[in-house]
């Protein structure tokens, strides 16, 4: 009998998110499964996809640019557009953001010649039925590309003095992008060596937002 469940799509080319996806594991009120196209392959994605009740998905970030042309990420545009035909709900972080903005017609550039930037930043949410009421708090990042013009029937929905578009939702569909890292825990901040400044804030911060959207799961 399948079983509803939630589908983590990491698209890490160089070290997944395995510590992120335990936490996500632990919290979430279904089932998880994890799955790595980039770094292993894509059949595990539409093995799971076909065979199940997926109740929702969660794309994570990646060392890849949206705008790179490769079959692994061909595979998970065609598990997304699927699933936001279905309305089954999509959160997409960093690359999974990017990748929403992207494939529902907007547009993803570099925002700083090239450069990656890392670090936390203030970001300021909206009032959203996912994350409640207006709100800011300190998120962590690490990128150099952005989405630079939103897609249509998308408003953005966060913003910071660094990027303007931080996060983004369909009017219409469950679907939403994060441009920092909700998910990130201590094994983040060491592979970007990051210091301790503000460190815990963000976690507190970007977990509670990423837990509103797998509370909504059923």
């Amino acid at each position: 009998m399948s079983l509803n469940q939630l589908m983590v799509i990491d698209p890490a080319a160089i070290t997944p998110s395995i510590e992120a996806y335990n936490r996500i594991s632990k919290v979430a009120p279904l089932p998880v499964t994890y799955h790595l196209p980039a770094l292993y392959n894509t059949d595990s994605l539409f093995s799971e996809y076909k065979n199940n009740l997926v109740n929702g998905i969660i794309i994570l970030g990646s060392a890849t640019s949206v705008n790179n042309t490769n079959i692994w990420q061909n595979k998970i545009v065609e598990i997304l557009l699927d699933a936001s035909k279905n309305n089954i709900p999509i959160l997409g972080l960093c690359y999974g953001h990017q990748l929403i903005g992207k494939v529902f017609g907007g547009k993803v550039e570099p925002l700083w010649n090239g450069q990656i930037k890392q670090g936390n930043r203030l970001v300021h949410l909206k009032e959203s039925s996912m994350w409640g009421e207006l709100k800011s708090g300190q998120l962590l990042y690490s990128h150099q590309d952005g989405v630079t013009k939103v897609p249509h029937g998308f408003n953005v929905i966060a913003s910071s003095d660094m990027v303007p578009i931080e996060a983004i939702a369909s009017e219409n569909k469950p679907i939403w992008g994060f441009q920092a890292h909700l998910e990130a825990t201590n094994s983040f901040v060491k592979e970007h060596k990051m210091g301790p400044k503000g460190i815990q804030e963000s976690f507190d911060f970007g977990h509670r937002l990423l837990d509103s959207f797998l509370f909504s799961l059923k």
